[in-house]
């Protein structure tokens, strides 16, 4: 009797554990495509009023030609 009570607490521990571990995989995933869009648009384009803002970063970072 005993022995059936801990096989069904590891059971249910088991559903809850993947069930939280596959809402922060998910998490994770829409945090790293939401900054991945964000840095693409500080970054990437060329939209005027946003190039025009991020000008400056876009030079001292040395790293993306803007001209």
């Amino acid at each position: 009797m005993k022995n059936q009570n801990i096989y069904k607490q590891a059971k249910i521990h088991l559903r809850i554990t993947r069930t939280l571990n596959l809402s922060v995989f998910r998490k994770v995933v829409v945090v790293l495509f939401i900054v991945g869009i964000v840095l693409y648009t500080v970054l990437f384009t060329t939209y005027p009023p946003v190039h025009d803002y991020f000008h400056q970063l876009r030079h001292s970072l040395m790293v993306i030609p803007c001209h």
